[in-house]
């Protein structure tokens, strides 16, 4: 058995059956491995991932004391969680393992060279074992979930959400801030496709909900705070002069939309010129007399109209000329959206209702009697009578959806709209945030979407609580209390505010990071001035050991090239071209990182102290970062960096930014291919 501190690392080399052996000499492999520091067995496993595999990596740490396993084989893209878990299972100490993708990186793409596939594998399994020698056991951190459900609006989809999530048997905080529930359904006449009354639609549901004894619905309501982390959010709602306070695990956010308000200039008087809501409930009392009828699908400026507000247009156009034969009804349009049935407006247009496309440059005039507008399908000018007019106009945020946001730390999108957290593209190893967007709240959409969007966001909710206990796969970040200095920097750093400043005896505060709130982007290990904040696996030595293995050996005098890239952009690139076969330089070694936000320009500079001649780094394209701005901070840093590398006379060109797609083999490999070109023309750095 290992004593205390002594490193006992075992490399079991895979074959994956040919494809791995067909190409690499596994046998060479494994001899010259068993000779690295630290390394107390290496040998062979032609499945690893196969029950007998795992069975026998299990034999093995158990025979020869093994505190360390890397598994050189596939990618850990799809593989780590496996060897986690049966290593976890059998006793061992799962983060105290480390994976070495041979088979993507090197058999895959070099075929045609085997040597060069060798050196290659040989260098990664290097770096592997330089980095598990470092690795060091972390305690996951275990958050209970309440069981109860927050829902945060009482519309439609809000409403679809609560009675979901109550029926599903758990408690539900019903919370809207006006007197009574329904939204905007409640307003309209009838509903597209069946006919049917919004308001009589919308009071069978506002019905179940209050009846249902899982449901508290607290009407003239707003929440006022939110604390607490996933799992356990510690809500205040404000009713009236009473503050109202509770806990819930999971939090569905259905706030819903209203219809932007008309411009000045837009000729809206509320009489003539109304808007489509207005419409709505003319209808509802019968109080549309109107003989000319020109609807304008009207995104009002620049901003375009939703299919919703089309398809309720539309609709609203049937039911005023087959209310009337006589009477004329035209419809005004950029774009009729995909997402409008094509059924809908073969019915309009069977009641004689007449559609008009303009040009957004060139928008309709209202006159005191008619509308003025250039039809750009008959390619001539039309003037249309126009009794009655009314502006389509698109949704927009409820102006209460910005406060809320910054309530939930969601983050909103360029017209206001709330966003919700994307978990199947977030990295699934940290413990998700428990809050479901649905309905209008995140894009105008119909009844039908927001009713489907209400019962997907409580399906969600209802698995999520259930859980009752969720542990992050991966450690999160922490404050090493003796290196804080207390700065506050790492604070403003973090994109999931999960690091706040408490208070310590003496003058300096310290750092403290919520282990549940953390992704582990690892930014604020980056911006750190006292180096206070490890994050496992990617600690600094951990990654300099990497570094240090990767540019050791070069026996064959290429260029030496490092990569460092985002495991969800360029490595994942890479294992696209492996999976496709499709062959790259094979003097770059690639480092594996968590997010782009971990690239420090302290690394960087090590490397090319270290005898690097150009480093590549890979991360996601611009707001496309699965850990939401952690290429922004990539690409400043960059940007400074090259900027002192040409101060001090060293070619900037040697370090390059490149965005790259998960799902684009053929790009990642014209962008490595062309960098290494550029730094085999510049030559060797002769700095190591």
């Amino acid at each position: 058995m290992a004593s205390e501190g002594e490193v006992r690392t075992g490399v079991f080399v895979c074959g994956c059956g040919q494809e791995i052996a067909g190409v690499l000499d596994v046998d060479a492999l494994v001899e010259e491995t068993s000779r690295l520091p630290g390394v107390a067995l290496a040998r062979y496993e032609n499945y690893g991932c196969s029950k007998a595999g795992l069975r026998d990596i299990g034999e093995a740490i158990r025979e020869h004391g093994l505190n360390r396993v890397v598994v050189a084989g596939c990618t850990p893209r799809t593989h780590e969680g496996l060897f986690r878990k049966a290593l976890g299972d059998d006793g061992a100490d799962a983060p105290l393992l480390e994976m070495v993708n041979i088979r993507e990186q090197c058999a895959a793409v070099h075929r045609d060279d085997p040597d060069a596939a060798k050196r290659k594998a040989l260098d990664l399994i290097r770096m592997g074992v330089a980095k598990a020698a470092l690795l060091k056991p972390e305690k996951g951190v275990e958050v209970e979930v309440t069981p109860a459900v927050l829902v945060i609006g009482g519309g439609i989809a809000g409403l679809t959400a609560a009675l979901s999530v109550a029926k599903g048997g758990l408690p539900v905080k019903l919370v809207e801030k006006e007197e009574q529930l329904g939204g905007q359904v409640a307003r309209l006449h009838t509903l597209y496709p069946t006919g049917e009354s919004g308001r009589e639609f919308i009071e069978a549901r506002v019905r179940a909900v209050e009846a249902h004894p899982q449901v508290e619905v607290l009407t003239g309501s707003r929440v006022v705070d939110v604390s607490g982390s996933p799992g356990r959010y510690e809500i205040a709602v404000q009713q009236g002069g009473e503050r109202i306070q509770f806990v819930v695990g999971a939090v569905v956010v259905a706030i819903g939309a209203e219809e932007k308000v008309p411009e000045p200039g837009s000729g809206y008087d509320g009489e003539r010129v109304i808007t489509q809501l207005e419409l709505e409930q003319a209808l509802e009392g019968g109080r549309v007399d109107a003989c000319n009828v020109a609807l304008i699908l009207d995104g009002g400026g620049n901003s375009q109209y939703s299919a919703a507000t089309a398809a309720a247009a539309v609709k609203n156009s049937i039911l005023l000329s087959g209310a009337d034969e006589e009477r004329q009804v035209s419809v005004l349009f950029r774009d009729l959206s995909s997402d409008l049935a094509r059924g809908q407006i073969e019915e309009a247009r069977q009641h004689g209702v007449r559609f008009v496309r303009y040009d957004a440059r060139r928008p309709p005039q209202i006159t005191s009697d008619r509308v003025e507008v250039f039809d750009e399908m008959r390619n001539e000018e039309v003037s249309l009578p126009g009794d009655l007019v009314v502006l389509a106009r698109p949704l927009a945020p409820r102006p209460d959806a910005a406060p809320l946001a910054r309530l939930l730390r969601l983050p909103v999108d360029a017209r206001g709209f709330l966003v919700e957290p994307n978990q199947r593209l977030r990295p699934g190893k940290y413990i998700p945030e428990g809050l479901f967007v649905c309905g209008s709240a995140h894009f105008p959409v119909d009844v039908r979407e927001s009713v489907f969007q209400g019962y997907r966001a409580a399906g969600r909710a209802l698995r999520y609580v259930s859980a009752r206990r969720m542990v992050p796969v991966a450690p999160p970040a922490r404050v090493v209390e003796s290196l804080c200095i207390g700065c506050g920097t790492c604070v403003e750093a973090c994109p999931f505010q999960a690091i706040s400043m408490m208070e310590r005896e003496g003058t300096l505060g310290l750092s403290k990071i919520d282990p549940v709130l953390c992704k582990g982007c690892g930014n604020c290990v980056v911006v750190c001035p006292a180096k206070a904040i490890v994050m496992e696996p990617y600690t600094d030595p951990q990654l300099i050991a990497q570094v240090e293995a990767a540019l050791g050996a070069n026996p064959d005098g290429e260029p030496r090239i490092l990569g460092l890239f985002c495991e969800w952009s360029g490595y994942a690139a890479a294992d696209l071209a492996g999976a496709e076969g499709r062959s790259y330089a094979s003097n770059m070694r690639i480092l594996r990182l968590g997010c782009s936000a971990r690239f420090d320009p302290y690394l960087v500079l090590w490397a090319f102290l270290k005898g690097a001649d150009g480093v590549l780094l890979g991360a996601c394209e611009p707001g496309q970062c699965h850990y939401v701005e952690g290429n922004e901070w990539a690409e400043a840093r960059v940007e400074q960096l090259r900027q002192l590398l040409k101060e001090a006379g060293f070619d900037p060109r040697r370090l390059r930014l490149e965005w790259f797609k998960p799902d684009d083999a053929e790009g990642f490999v014209e962008a490595v291919n062309a960098f290494t070109d550029d730094i085999e023309y510049l030559g060797p750095t002769n700095i190591a």
